[in-house]
């Protein structure tokens, strides 16, 4: 398997079939979120988090259906939230679109799909 992390910036990347979902997991335990694939894991900023194509996100996702910005990762008293970012393709939560620029509260277990890619989430 491939090594989807570089030790460097933290970049997230995915082949370039964007028929395949990719899965992800984002934990979030001790208020310092963690993303792990492929039982690989790189420990995240615990004040927020871009997701999207563009090199300045802390999770950079190489999928076409994907937006440079595509969605927000805040946390506040100890809750995370997402929000979408005027994303192309929307940001899914648990298999519903999200409205645009709204934070919604994330809880242990859920899915977030931005383009072909699927990021849990656990407390």
């Amino acid at each position: 398997m491939a090594n989807l992390f570089n030790q460097e910036t933290g970049k997230f990347s995915l082949e370039d079939d964007t028929n395949t979902q990719k899965m992800a997991k984002i934990n979030a335990k001790s208020s310092l979120p963690r993303l792990e694939v492929g039982g690989q894991s790189k420990q995240l900023s615990n004040k927020s988090f871009g997701i999207g194509r563009d090199k300045s996100n802390q999770i950079i996702v190489a999928d076409g259906k994907v937006s440079r910005f595509h969605a927000l990762v805040t946390f506040e008293n100890e809750e995370a939230f997402i929000r979408d970012t005027d994303s192309s393709n929307g940001t899914f939560l648990n298999g519903k679109q999200i409205p645009t620029q709204r934070k919604v509260k994330l809880a242990d277990g859920d899915k977030i799909k931005v383009g072909t890619t699927v990021i849990t989430f656990y407390r």
